[in-house]
């Protein structure tokens, strides 16, 4: 290959990996549970500066779905609280106060930040999410395989048919890798999603038979509807 028509296949490739690695970052802010990666996209205005979380709080897990952020001294929770609403507004956050030490009674404040489980609104939520960042991806493709086209017809005019057709050929095969590395990252977030909506519907059967238990016991009615019925 032309060493000309190498550089502009490179370029192209090097511009759309860095566009296919950005829309893997947005596939983990499609939060289904408290992954902290999700966190890396939250930055906090403070005094004119953009600051990363980290450099405030000091973050730990409480479970699957619970963030607990513990605040550096003088920082300002509400600010965190403001951040985490512009990059995940559907975060549930929560203040607390805990004893710094078990021979101490001075406290600290806390912040409980919580990832909603993924209920049948959120699945719907959260899979067009997916779609619509893989679709603008391949759109994004197709543009760069234009545009890569346009700029290497100067160097084709004098090239032959089986030369042309071999350019082309290396072209339109890349495009369809990086769709099909695409299609496969998106897959296995929809499957992440499936499987935190799955985990959602097996908690709900648990707290709905724990209600119709809690039901039964204040009401002889109901308790004696259900042994019938069962």
């Amino acid at each position: 290959m032309d060493k000309n028509l190498s550089i502009l296949v490179r370029d192209m490739e090097s511009r759309i990996t860095g566009r296919l690695n950005s829309m893997k970052f947005h596939f983990f802010n499609v939060c289904v549970d408290a992954d902290p990666v999700a966190l890396l996209s939250t930055s906090v205005p403070d005094g004119g500066i953009d600051r990363h979380l980290e450099d405030l709080v000091d973050v730990a897990k409480k479970d699957d779905m619970t963030f607990v952020f513990i605040p550096h001294e003088g920082t300002d929770l509400e600010m965190i609280v403001t951040a985490i609403g512009v990059t995940h507004p559907e975060f549930i956050t929560e203040f607390s106060e805990c004893r710094k030490s078990a021979d101490s009674d001075e406290t600290v404040s806390l912040l409980t930040v919580t990832v909603p489980y993924v209920d049948e609104r959120r699945k719907g939520v959260l899979e067009k999410a997916v779609g619509t960042y893989k679709d603008a991806f391949c759109t994004y493709v197709d543009a760069e395989v234009n545009v890569a086209k346009v700029k290497m017809a100067p160097y084709l005019l004098d090239a032959t048919k089986e030369d042309k057709d071999a350019i082309e050929q290396i072209v339109k095969d890349k495009a369809k890798e990086y769709k099909e590395m695409a299609e496969e990252a998106a897959a296995d977030r929809i499957k992440k999603i499936e499987d935190a909506y799955q985990k959602y519907l097996e908690i709900k059967v648990g707290l709905d038979k724990e209600q119709d238990v809690l039901s039964s016991a204040v009401n002889p009615e109901v308790a004696k509807t259900m042994n019938l019925e069962g």
